[in-house]
């Protein structure tokens, strides 16, 4: 027999989320697969006793919260970054490769990034752009470079070319060179960096119930267990954050936000 009914059909979630960690709001890194995500809020009771009506209680100290999962991308790029610069993180350069007549289209003056980038995200080298009719244009009189977040080698016209017309193909050509590893070494570094930590669940009508951390830290150390050669799931780092006060913000909203469009 049931006691109930459902009251809102609409709070009871279903699924994951995506995870993302950075330095703000603005430059959120999305983390990849990952399995048992949770999210969990503690404090400590603050209590005073009295001499004739027992325990008083007063409030809360110690308020924190942690989002924690286990990881099943190790990139290490995205270590680096969740372990708030506590490390060294660098590439290692492969053999550089050229590329010739690359085509592309320039719109107005929007840039189109180029297929390939360099492995540590600085401007592809030996740039050399002509038009669909083989005429060399000049940089910075025809068109202009520049590198995208993401690092990506990317090209726009300048509207007064006299070379490049709008909505004309160009051809590049160019040398990048790609990464052939990737290292991440640690020692000797005490501070780490505050990140912002957010998760975001998406529903079959793409509303979203999202919870972000305003000043979390990485909480325990790296832990890589190494499965079995025949094992079917693949090494999966514990990831654990701390959410603490941001005291720069107003009281009431220091330590988290829920934000939920799927719930009203």
């Amino acid at each position: 027999m049931a006691q109930t009914t459902v009251q809102n059909s609409n709070a009871i979630r279903f699924g994951s989320g995506k995870l993302e960690i950075g330095t703000s709001i603005g430059s959120l890194v999305n983390i990849g697969a990952i399995r048992n995500a949770v999210f969990k809020e503690e404090w400590e009771d603050v209590e005073v006793k009295s001499d004739n009506a027992g325990i008083v209680k007063v409030g809360i100290k110690e308020h924190v919260a942690y989002i924690e999962c286990d990881m099943m991308e190790v990139d290490l790029e995205n270590l680096n970054t969740i372990r708030g610069d506590l490390d060294t993180y660098s590439t290692v350069a492969g053999t550089p490769v050229s590329v010739t007549d690359e085509t592309h289209t320039l719109e107005g003056t929007d840039f189109v990034k180029l297929n390939h980038m360099n492995g540590d995200g600085t401007e592809v080298s030996s740039i050399v752009v002509t038009d669909a009719s083989d005429n060399a244009a000049v940089r910075n009189t025809d068109y202009v470079v520049a590198v995208d977040s993401d690092g990506y080698t990317c090209i726009a016209r300048i509207s007064d070319s006299t070379v490049i017309s709008d909505g004309e193909g160009i051809k590049v050509d160019y040398s990048y060179t790609p990464s052939s590893a990737a290292t991440l070494t640690s020692g000797g570094k005490t501070s780490i960096s505050d990140r912002v930590v957010r998760i975001t669940n998406a529903d079959e009508n793409d509303k979203i119930f999202r919870i972000t951390l305003y000043k979390a830290t990485v909480n325990e150390g790296q832990n890589i267990e190494f499965p079995a050669d025949d094992g079917d799931d693949p090494a999966m780092p514990h990831l654990k954050m701390k959410g603490v006060l941001d005291v720069s913000r107003t009281a009431g909203d220091q330590l988290y936000e829920i934000y939920d469009e799927q719930g009203v």
